[in-house]
């Protein structure tokens, strides 16, 4: 795998990588494009307490790792990692509303957004790999990546 970017193990890129970053956001014909969306506050309806609005694209740098399963982090809160052991491949910055497009080579990727408090994603597969996307010889995969640490459910 491609390894543009890599910082030794878990550690951020320099800022200097922001402009590649972005300019990967252009049409793609083999990669990851999707949406990163939040969803906060109270979410769960009762007369008392409406639902709060829905979810809404949020702009995040993405860091898309080596596939990463959870023993080969640091987590906080269960979706707070720090000190990732694989390989940063790339980082994306989505638009304002939250839309990205990465170009990639085939292979198994783990996507986790900056936040605060670490890199952030909530979602493991059955194998306990973080938030896995997969991509395809001349394929696209879309994904929505949810941030959600700040939703009531």
């Amino acid at each position: 795998m491609e390894n543009s970017g890599a910082t030794q193990q878990g550690q951020l890129p320099a800022q200097g990588q922001q402009k590649q970053a972005q300019e990967q956001q252009a049409p793609i014909a083999q990669g990851i494009r999707g949406r990163v969306v939040m969803e906060s506050g109270n979410q769960m309806p009762s007369p008392n307490a409406p639902k709060s609005s829905g979810k809404r694209g949020a702009q995040r740098t993405l860091y898309i790792y080596e596939l990463t399963k959870g023993t080969q982090t640091n987590t906080l809160e269960g979706v707070f990692h720090t000190n990732i052991q694989t390989n940063l491949v790339t980082q994306v910055v989505t638009d304002a509303n939250g839309n990205f497009a990465v170009g990639l080579a085939p292979g198994k990727y783990s996507l986790f957004s900056k936040e605060e408090k670490g890199l952030y994603a909530n979602l493991f597969d059955g194998e306990n790999n973080i938030f896995p996307v997969e991509v395809q010889q001349g394929q696209v995969t879309t994904v929505e990546f949810l941030i959600n640490y700040n939703a009531s459910y």
